[in-house]
């Protein structure tokens, strides 16, 4: 019955005079790898999983793009434009590339980072930054341009992780849970490099959100081996919206915030999965975190 409907479907299209390109059909019972748009989907039954896999000629092409890009003094506008919809498809696949892919629109739209001497160009500075992390990417540094799913995370089997953090003016604080056991504190001190880096000083309440969004990555990143790799039923609790939004959007509002934001994101590109859920705690009930 699909094959008919399928051969109905073909015939209809060619009876309207539509081009078919039939070299690129592929059958799955036939293939184990499928390519479809920017993507290769290759399925294991033995062990029950799916990879997905950005397509080779679609990241070389990125990748010279942006290597050529770094050498130049300025670029294009619409070698821009074809970058950022090249780097699209990746963001489809790689989720954590979207706070870089967005800041390539900022000189598309913003005159102010165009030359004097030609409205169609834009200085290289102005793309130091996303230039800079997508060619880490795509050099393998950090993060990968593949993915394996298994049937088994979708269905709930991976151990229940929860993180909840918490920050004060002058230090940083969270503790970790698996399966309804603490198994690990932290409480660690605002150091002056933080300070510098993020370029806020401790011990007022201008920095709270600052240090909460923090706090997020240094938990994140000191129980990754907990999380990292296969899924696991993953919730992160603090009582700052702001540092919750930063972890659910990768992305935030001011310097400092989209620093840690994208720091955030290289480091959940190295798993398969996000964070599944990000709650909100009532600031009078996130005690132990505050305690610490």
């Amino acid at each position: 019955q699909a094959n008919r409907s399928i051969t109905k479907w073909i015939l209809g299209l060619m009876a309207l005079g539509f081009g078919l390109a039939f070299h690129k059909i592929q059958d799955s019972n036939e293939h184990s790898r499928i390519t479809w748009t920017s993507a290769v989907f290759e399925i294991d039954l033995d062990s029950e999983s799916i990879t997905v896999q950005v397509k080779e000629d679609i990241v070389a092409e990125v990748r010279d793009t942006v290597e050529n890009m770094m050498k130049q003094g300025t670029i294009d506008i619409s070698a821009l434009q074809t970058l950022a919809g090249q780097s699209n498809c990746i963001a489809g696949l790689l989720y954590t590339w979207r706070p870089f892919v967005s800041m390539l629109y900022g000189p598309i739209y913003d005159t102010r980072s165009r030359t004097p001497f030609n409205g169609q160009k834009v200085w290289r500075c102005a793309l130091d930054v996303p230039l800079t992390w997508m060619s880490a990417f795509l050099k393998g540094l950090r993060g990968t341009l593949s993915r394996t799913y298994f049937l088994s995370d979708f269905l709930g089997e991976g151990d229940q992780v929860s993180i909840t953090i918490d920050a004060s003016p002058l230090r940083l604080g969270g503790w970790l849970m698996i399966n309804g056991i603490i198994k690990e504190v932290f409480s660690d001190p605002i150091s002056k490099l933080d300070q510098k880096i993020l370029g806020c000083r401790t011990g007022g309440s201008e920095g709270q959100q600052l240090w909460e969004s923090l706090t997020v990555l240094v938990a994140l990143r000191l129980w990754a081996s907990y999380w990292n790799g296969r899924r696991v039923q993953l919730r992160v609790r603090g009582d700052n919206v702001s540092a919750l939004i930063m972890l659910v959007k990768m992305k935030s509002t001011g310097d400092g915030m989209n620093l840690i934001a994208r720091e955030l994101a290289l480091d959940i590109a190295e798993s398969v999965y996000e964070p599944s859920v990000a709650e909100h705690l009532p600031g009078v009930t996130n005690d132990m975190a505050d305690w610490l």
